[in-house]
């Protein structure tokens, strides 16, 4: 077996070999902030054929992703076929090769720059014919950086890393109401707070929760809005009633963006079908409002039964007569469907991992631990998001309720500010400031703030149970006199590896917090909150989304309410602040008058924030290499192979090539394909078959996942229905 590696002038791109998403110049390109990206145009045909200058001929076949060593070192196998100029009967090689990574999961790219061949393997030449060999290669192939598709390189790794579970996190369940009829949520984030209603004296609001709802006269009634109609009630937690008239007050509501859908809803529309059912919550509470009585639909080759029409993810095993409901990644568990219900997923039936592919439920597999689409969803949650950071362009200023206040973080001689929209952590005498993804470091907790070289390790202990715990997931990549290089994964944005699977939240309920002050309407802060809003995981987008819908409120969910803006005095509602993740993610105030705002985009790169300093390493790493290889390489592209050839040859380490015919694996040997078995007398040899083709027949299912994925993220990102998005959405959508 003979090998060539390490040679200089094997450094090629990957163009062809892992470009899953192509443009119509063959390359998959990302636009840069304020650009309009490029159509993605559909993934290339397998295999592919190259023409080198001198006339010979590599096809190439999909590539296998074998190794991504903390998510920056990419290690990919590519099965090969090569003819010399004149030859009709190729060699059949594999071709290793390695690069750096930088994510991006906003675009859903990586970017692979300094790539090299590690390793060209084709048994069946000598050592003069794979020298050759090697130098056409070198010649067909360009060095330059080139974009692959995040989510079907994820999809196509062979072996996935084993990533450890986090610890620390709430399994309570929350209150969970069931309902079978048209129903609501109303929550509010503790006790009910209201503050005035600007320029209307005798309205009031309330401020900690996410829907319009309003009180006025003595005693108070409450009105809260539902779409294009109202039902009040003398207690925030009912009973409720249908209104046909508001008091004259309402009249008064400012005309703003606060109140923009409430002033539309006036005069009151009377109910088309009655008036919902309310449920109250003071805490995050999960709603499942099923159609009538709940639809049992048969899960092939299990004892479950999928609750076909509700808004929720909601199965019955008849095994064990019980019910099983989804939320935030999190499986709970009752004998009936009015509880109790008890945290499950460290207990789910083995029948969940049976679910089949292709179904409306389908999407459930991601929260199922031990699933390919939950190793999936754990290794892209693992992924850092890096970016550049100018350490003289970017800066923070940091304003407070008052004087700073801090409180201790339990566990910990470290302390966290409460009365502020930003990320403040005391530490020892210094002051660390965590903003869009960008740490900042200070002598007082007002600043002046710089970007920070390093983190104290203390900040990485930071437990779960403390509001400030998604910090732990920021950290520092790289420092130069320049810039800082930084990072995130999704546990900044509150997705978590715990129990065998992906989790949004803590689980925890963290209090907002208050300030009262006589005269004035009442300061509130809300923290993350783990339940509230229908939350489940969407393999397509590889995010976690919430159920927007009527159910849970017209503004998202429970932490979606209102957030007091300290610049100007007044709230800010309705901004879906701190929803999950690939949604807004706070509201920051701009202008040095502090009478603007505007609600964070997180859907997928925070670093895109910023209005300058702040480079992706995605686009730092195109922007900053020579692209002049790529036109070599376009000029050598013959393009896809016929339709009669397969993409279905698999490469291993050893550098033999193997396909599968009529349900038989076979390796090409000596010129022909012979089927794989053990050797005679060989000790242990009928295991390593077996586990040779187990590990064939997982490469072969990765790669049909890719495809399959990718078509997927295309289907959502067109608008189409894809079968990972929940069919039941759109049936308890509000109504207008």
């Amino acid at each position: 077996m003979n090998r060539v590696t390490g040679s200089s002038f094997l450094r090629i791109a990957l163009a062809s070999l892992m470009s899953f998403s192509w443009t119509a110049h063959g390359f998959a390109q990302s636009a840069s902030a304020g650009n309009q990206q490029e159509q993605a145009q559909p993934a290339p045909e397998w295999p592919r054929s190259f023409e080198s200058p001198d006339g010979a001929t590599i096809t190439l076949h999909q590539p296998q992703v074998s190794a991504w060593k903390g998510f920056s070192e990419l290690t990919a196998l590519i099965a090969s076929e090569y003819s010399p100029k004149g030859s009709d009967d190729p060699a059949y090689g594999v071709i290793e090769v390695t690069a750096d990574t930088a994510a991006d999961r906003e675009t859903d790219e990586v970017t692979l720059s300094n790539i090299e061949v590690a390793n060209i393997n084709f048994s069946t030449l000598g050592r003069d014919q794979l020298a050759d060999a090697s130098l056409e290669i070198g010649k067909v192939l360009p060095t330059a950086p080139i974009t692959v598709s995040m989510t079907r390189l994820t999809a196509s790794l062979d072996n996935y890393e084993r990533l450890q579970d986090a610890s620390g996190f709430g399994g309570d369940a929350p209150a969970i109401f069931v309902s079978e009829q048209p129903a609501i949520l109303l929550q509010t984030n503790g006790k009910p707070t209201t503050a005035p209603v600007k320029g209307a004296d005798g309205l009031e609001f309330v401020v900690n929760t996410n829907w319009d709802l309003l009180a006025t006269g003595d005693p108070l009634t409450y009105y809260l809005r539902i779409d294009d109609s109202w039902v009040s009630s003398a207690k925030v937690d009912g009973p409720w009633t249908p209104v046909s008239e508001l008091p004259t007050i309402f009249g008064k509501l400012p005309d703003d963006d606060n109140w923009k859908e409430a002033r539309a809803a006036m005069p009151p529309q009377a109910f088309k079908d009655g008036a919902p059912a309310v449920y109250y919550s003071d805490k995050p509470a999960e709603l499942v409002v099923i159609d009538g009585q709940p639809q049992l639909q048969p899960v092939a080759n299990t004892s479950l039964r999928w609750v076909s029409n509700a808004n929720s993810d909601l199965f019955f095993d008849q095994a064990n007569s019980t019910w099983y409901f989804l939320a935030s990644g999190r499986w709970f568990s009752a004998s009936d469907l009015k509880g109790p219900w008890a945290f499950a997923s460290e207990n789910l039936p083995a029948d969940f991992r049976n679910i089949p592919d292709g179904e409306p439920y389908s999407i459930v597999r991601a929260s199922v631990p031990g699933t390919s689409e939950s190793e999936e969803a754990r290794l892209l949650a693992s992924i850092p998001t890096t970016a550049r950071v100018n350490r003289s362009e970017v800066t923070v200023d940091v304003t407070y309720f008052g004087d700073p206040k801090f409180e201790r973080i339990v566990g910990t001689d470290m302390a966290y500010a409460v009365n502020t929209n930003f990320t403040v952590i005391r530490v020892g005498d210094k002051y660390f400031v965590l903003h869009n993804g960008v740490w900042f470091v200070g002598d007082t907790p007002t600043g002046p703030f710089v970007v920070a070289d390093t983190v104290p390790d203390d900040i990485y202990a930071i437990p779960p149970s403390s509001p400030v715990y998604n910090v732990t997931y920021v950290r520092v990549y790289e420092t130069t006199p320049e810039y800082v290089v930084y990072g995130y994964t999704s546990g900044y944005l509150w997705a978590f590896l715990a129990w065998g699977t992906l989790i949004y939240g803590t689980g925890w309920y963290y209090p907002p917090y208050w300030v009262y002050r006589p005269g004035y309407p009442p300061i509130y802060r809300p923290w993350r909150v783990t339940y509230g809003s229908g939350t489940y995981y969407l393999p397509g987008r590889g995010t976690f989304t919430a159920h927007y819908g009527r159910a849970y409120g017209p503004y998202g969910g429970i932490a979606a309410g209102g957030i007091y803006n300290q610049n100007t005095g007044g709230y800010i509602r309705g901004g879906r602040a701190w929803g999950p993740y690939n949604q807004a993610g706070y509201i920051a105030v701009r202008g040095p008058a502090g009478n603007r705002y505007w609600v964070a985009d997180i859907n997928g790169n925070i670093y895109k924030s910023w209005d300058r300093g702040v480079t992706t390493n995605s686009k730092w790493s195109r922007d900053n290499v020579k692209t002049d290889a790529q036109n070599r390489w376009q000029k050598r592209d013959t393009g896809a192979v016929s339709r009669e050839r397969k993409n279905d040859l698999i490469a291993n380490r050893d550098g033999n090539v193997f396909r599968k015919e009529n349900g038989e694996w076979k390796q090409h040997t000596k010129g022909e394909w012979k089927n794989i078995r053990p050797r005679e007398g060989g000790t242990g040899s009928t295991q390593r078959v077996e586990e040779l083709r187990q590990s064939l027949d997982r490469q072969r299912a990765s790669r049909e996942r890719g495809i399959q994925r990718i078509e997927q993220r295309r289907q959502i990102e067109r608008g189409g229905r894809s079968e990972l998005q929940r069919p039941t959405t759109r049936r308890f959508q509000r109504r207008r």
